[in-house]
């Protein structure tokens, strides 16, 4: 995986553990918006990840994917992975929202 920043910069989403989830992708493109030197920014589908893990919240395996430490993931966006967005919910909302969940329940 590479890294675009250190770790310690980011402050941002958490999971309801209290890890926090960072935005992970398996393209990059420079953002040239602004003035040099252009950042390094997701393309595409950006999926949730926790530091140390091999693989985004949704099971995809992320070797070779770009981490963006800066970024934390954000549910809210439209790029995000919609298995994702699911897997950072707390339990209980995932219940209320998976009819198989809420049987087992």
């Amino acid at each position: 995986m590479t890294s675009t920043l250190s770790p310690t910069l980011a402050s941002g989403s958490e999971t309801s553990g209290g890890e926090q989830l960072y935005v992970t992708a398996t393209h990059k493109v420079r953002d040239q918006s602004g003035k040099p030197p252009f950042d390094w920014v997701p393309y595409g589908v950006q999926h949730a990840w926790r530091a140390g893990s091999r693989r985004t919240l949704c099971g995809e395996w992320t070797s070779g994917w770009t981490v963006f430490w800066d970024r934390s993931f954000a549910p809210t966006k439209h790029q995000a992975c919609p298995a994702c967005v699911e897997a950072s919910l707390p339990e209980a909302s995932r219940r209320r929202l998976d009819p198989a969940l809420r049987r087992t329940a």
